[in-house]
């Protein structure tokens, strides 16, 4: 059986089981040109950096969206149209990765993070306007300045602890948990 194959542009013969490296050099090639002017090709390229292969990053981009503004709209879509799979079984595999998940998470957590100065502005605004209605932005900025801590209860058993009336020691918390003494009479 020959295994050897003439592919256009490429001198000489390749072996036919290349074929799948050669479509993920092809796709990735594409993506680069097509995406590249994309704001979060910036993450792109720091997950590769990190050492992460160039599929695991695209799909770790597109899992850190919002599903309503991922494109494609479907993880097999993204595997056959964009990553040059056939399906899209092998992000199934990655998806087993507790790293990934981690990697996931911080880049949703980032695309927030790039708008910080924007949203702190925001509560800015509305804090310090005098109307009722920012009243929680108020709460929360001073909460974030550490000049307001609301009041907190505890709740142990069945009774509820108020923390902000007055501290307990430890003894009084655990006969409070306790409950009612009991008698051995019944």
């Amino acid at each position: 059986m020959n295994e050897q194959q003439s592919f256009p542009g490429i001198e000489g013969q390749i072996n036919v089981y290349d074929e799948a490296q050669l479509r993920s050099i092809e796709a990735r090639r594409i993506f680069e040109a097509e995406e590249g002017y994309m704001p979060w090709m910036d993450d792109y390229w720091r997950l590769i950096a990190e050492g992460w292969t160039w599929k695991k990053a695209v799909y770790m981009l597109w899992a850190a969206l919002p599903k309503d503004k991922r494109k494609p709209k479907t993880q097999n879509e993204l595997a056959v149209q964009v990553l040059g799979l056939t399906t899209d079984r092998r992000i199934h595999d990655w998806k087993q990765n507790p790293a990934m998940d981690a990697a996931i998470a911080i880049l949703a957590k980032s695309a927030l993070l790039k708008h910080r100065p924007e949203i702190y502005a925001a509560l800015i605004e509305s804090a310090s306007n005098p109307d009722s209605r920012s009243h929680a932005d108020r709460k929360l900025a001073l909460e974030m300045l550490g000049d307001y801590m609301p009041r907190q209860s505890i709740r142990l058993g069945a009774e509820i602890v108020d923390g902000g009336e007055a501290e307990l020691s430890i003894e009084e918390l655990r006969a409070i948990e306790a409950g009612p003494e009991t008698t051995n009479g019944g």
